[in-house]
């Protein structure tokens, strides 16, 4: 399992997992979220520690329509804010504007 720290410099790693904690969403080429209220159910943002919010320092995580989304969007499920979790997919050399992981197949809520 990589770190956020790991992943944020392994752009084109395919099908690997990725451990952080959920700390914001509404990523736009700029800036992401880190309090509720969250509008955006396509992305979240993940941290080295649960209190992380320096943009610089996370990885975009793209939720694609189907499980991972339902599960882990900040809009309908808020209280995830500060969880730790573990995603398995592909590495990204950006995705808003951020190293990020796409194309999710798993994820485990720790």
């Amino acid at each position: 399992v990589m770190t956020v720290a790991q992943a944020r410099s392994s752009a084109g790693a395919e099908d690997v997992w990725v451990s952080g904690y959920i700390v914001g969403g509404d990523l736009t080429s700029s800036s992401a979220s880190f309090a509720a209220p969250f509008q955006s159910r396509t992305n979240i943002v993940i941290g080295p520690k649960s209190t992380t919010s320096s943009r610089s320092s996370c990885l975009s995580v793209q939720l694609a329509a189907g499980q991972a989304r339902d599960v882990l969007n900040l809009v309908d499920n808020p209280s995830l804010l500060g969880r730790k979790v573990c995603l398995k997919g592909d590495v990204v050399e950006a995705y808003y504007g951020l190293p990020g992981i796409k194309n999710i197949v798993e994820f485990e809520l720790q």
